[in-house]
């Protein structure tokens, strides 16, 4: 379950999940794709109807929905499993702003050209951590602080 801290929060968020095996599915309009285990993460923005918190919801959800966005391929898949979700309460579209950072971390590799942001210039939204968990999200939290967006960092708990 997500913390409810976020209940009707409207803004951008950052879903960190981790891939336990080697994956290679396809993804809608993507294609077959190779996904290596790892540490990802995925940008997002939920400014309707339920905010953040029915979009991480959605994230979760293993069966049963529709696979709507590139990430629903993922999340869907049993050796997907959600950590956190790092978001701000905001009205802007920061999407591409947010991608842009990640793209000049330390940490963070975009993996997949066109995930998630083919509405958006961005080449990706969809990154792969190449350090360990704690510097990635410290990673995360300086990049929204740096757009001047305030943080919240929620763990996700699986054992429900």
């Amino acid at each position: 379950m997500v913390d409810m801290n976020i209940v009707n929060v409207k803004g951008i968020y950052i879903f960190i999940f981790r891939v336990l095996n080697d994956l290679n599915i396809s993804i809608g309009s993507l294609g077959r794709v190779y996904i290596p285990q790892g540490l990802y993460g995925y940008i997002g923005s939920a400014r309707g109807f339920g905010g953040i918190k029915a979009r991480v919801l959605h994230h979760i959800k293993k069966n049963k929905k529709r696979l709507w966005w590139h990430i629903d391929y993922l999340t869907t898949m049993p050796d997907v499993t959600p950590l956190y979700i790092v978001f701000a309460e905001t009205s802007k579209d920061m999407e591409y702003f947010l991608a842009r950072q990640m793209n000049s971390t330390y940490c963070w590799n975009g993996y997949i050209k066109g995930f998630g942001s083919s509405d958006k210039d961005s080449y990706t939204h969809l990154y792969l951590c190449k350090c360990d968990e704690e510097k990635c999200i410290r990673e995360i939290i300086n990049i929204f602080k740096s757009l001047g967006l305030a943080p919240i960092t929620s763990k996700i708990d699986n054992s429900k």
